[in-house]
């Protein structure tokens, strides 16, 4: 496995100015970075927002990738999330290509934000996790780090055309899940119980975060 790359001048440049804005409109905190391990990863937060990805992005330390549909990719928006290392997956692409993209990410040290819910919440609940990332981890072996991001639904959610300009947001990052902690059961069983466990802790998180945000998150 190739060593981390050092994130290019624009992406370390877009970074700096996104997260300012959320900090400066939304007041967004950060909680459990000491979660976020050094090396390949997947990052996996609720999602109910389009700001989830650019929020995460700025979250964390270091350079994050993540998988969006194709049709994100114009103008404004479009450009910034190319900038903050999206990379467009075309609807028509069949399940085997987009593991091959997150693959080929992970083996080169990289870390990738999937939203194991597949799409954005309507309300806001957290939903079932889809079986696709059990699979990932499953083949890759690698660390997924639970998140609960706050605020973003509200901002701009399913329901707005355009995202509000105040609000108040966070990243609460939590213990990682591996797949040694589940490798002893049938397959099948063992890729539910990992989604199960998966949604446990973004809602474990949510509910510490909810509580007052004391200590370190779960």
């Amino acid at each position: 496995m190739s060593s981390q790359r050092r994130p290019t001048l624009l992406y370390r440049f877009v970074i700096v100015v996104v997260r300012a804005y959320f900090r400066c409109l939304y007041r967004h905190r950060i909680y459990g970075s000491e979660h976020v391990i050094a090396g390949p990863a997947i990052i996996a937060p609720n999602h109910s927002s389009f700001l989830d990805p650019p929020i995460v992005s700025t979250s964390v330390q270091g350079e994050v990738f993540f998988l969006a549909r194709k049709s994100l990719f114009k103008g404004w928006f479009g450009r910034l999330i190319w900038a903050l290392n999206a990379r467009p997956v075309s609807g028509e692409a069949g399940d085997i290509k987009v593991f091959r993209e997150i693959e080929a990410l992970l083996k080169e040290g990289g870390k990738v934000i999937l939203f194991p819910e597949g799409t954005r919440s309507l309300h806001g609940e957290i939903g079932r996790i889809k079986g696709g990332l059990s699979l990932i981890v499953m083949r890759t072996d690698c660390a997924v780090i639970p998140v609960y991001i706050h605020g973003t639904g509200e901002i701009w959610g399913r329901q707005r055309k355009f995202p509000k300009l105040w609000g108040r947001t966070a990243c609460v990052f939590g213990t990682p899940l591996k797949w040694e902690q589940f490798s002893s059961l049938e397959k099948k069983e063992a890729q539910q119980q990992f989604a199960d466990s998966l949604r446990d802790a973004i809602l474990a998180l949510k509910a510490w975060y909810n509580q007052g945000a004391k200590g370190s998150p779960p």
